[in-house]
C-alpha cells in the first residue's frame, strides 16, 4: 500500500474541514463574543441572558452558515474538489439565506416546545420526559437534514420538511450511524481537549450529515430505479 496515495486525500480532507470550520466561524463571530462572555458571567441570570441571546440568533446566523458549509461539503464530496471555496460559500450563504432563516425559526420554535413540555412532564411520566428529552436531541438533526435538502434540490419549504422526515424514517440504519457517530465525535473530542471542539466539530458535522444525506438519497435513487424497471 502506497501510504502517500492514502495520506494525500486524507490530508485534502482535513485540510478542506478546517477551512470549513474556519469560514463557519466566520459567519458566527457574534458565538464567539457570547462564548468569551459566558466565561466571564458572574451569576446564574447573565448565563441565562447569554444562552437567550444564543438561542435567537441561531436562525439568522448559525442556521444559515450551516446550510452554507453543508453546500460546500456537498460539492467536495461529489468531487469537485476544485471550486472558489470563499465565493462558493457566500453564494450558497445569500442564495439559500431567507428560507434557511425560516427554517431556523421552526427549528428553534419546536426546540422551545419540547423543552417546555420536557420540563412539564418531568414530574408526571418518565416515559414522556424521555419521549421529549430524544426529540429535543433528534430536532436539530432533522434540521441538519432538511438544510441537505435545502442545498440539494429547489422544493417548497413543505416539501424540505416531508422529504427530510421521509429520509430518515426510510433509513433507520444511516439515521443510527449519523447521531452516532455526531454525538460520539463531540463526546470523543471534549474528553481529549475541549477547545478541539470549536476547531473540528463544524466541519466534521458537515461532512458526516452530507455524507448520510448522499447515502441515503442513492439508496432512494436506486429503489426508484429498479421499481421504474
Amino acid at each position: 500500500m502506497n501510504l502517500l496515495k492514502v495520506s494525500n486525500p486524507l490530508m485534502k480532507w482535513l485540510y478542506m474541514m478546517l477551512k470549513l470550520t474556519g469560514i463557519w466561524w466566520l459567519y458566527n463571530l457574534p458565538y464567539i463574543f457570547l462564548g468569551v462572555n459566558l466565561l466571564a458571567a458572574k451569576d446564574v441570570e447573565a448565563v441565562h441572558t447569554i444562552v437567550i441571546t444564543g438561542i435567537c440568533l441561531l436562525p439568522f446566523a448559525a442556521v444559515p452558515s450551516t446550510a452554507a458549509a453543508l453546500a460546500i461539503a456537498r460539492k467536495y464530496l461529489k468531487g469537485d474538489g476544485e471550486f472558489p471555496f470563499f465565493h462558493s460559500f457566500w453564494h450558497y450563504y445569500k442564495r439559500e439565506y431567507k428560507k434557511s432563516v425560516v427554517l431556523g425559526l421552526l427549528n428553534v420554535a419546536l426546540l422551545i416546545v419540547f423543552y417546555l413540555a420536557l420540563r412539564y412532564y418531568a414530574e408526571l411520566s418518565a416515559l414522556l420526559a424521555v419521549f421529549f428529552y430524544l426529540l429535543l436531541v433528534l430536532t436539530p438533526f432533522f434540521f441538519l437534514y432538511v438544510c441537505s435538502y435545502l442545498v440539494d434540490q429547489e422544493l417548497p419549504l413543505k416539501g424540505y420538511l416531508i422529504n427530510a422526515f421521509y429520509l430518515l424514517i426510510m433509513h433507520p440504519l444511516n439515521t443510527t450511524l449519523m447521531v452516532t457517530v455526531v454525538l460520539a465525535s463531540g463526546y470523543f473530542l471534549w474528553a481529549a481537549l475541549p477547545p478541539l471542539l470549536i476547531l473540528i466539530m463544524p466541519g466534521l458535522v458537515a461532512f458526516t450529515m452530507t455524507y448520510f444525506y448522499q447515502k441515503s438519497m442513492a439508496a432512494e435513487i436506486k429503489k426508484s430505479s429498479a421499481l421504474s424497471n
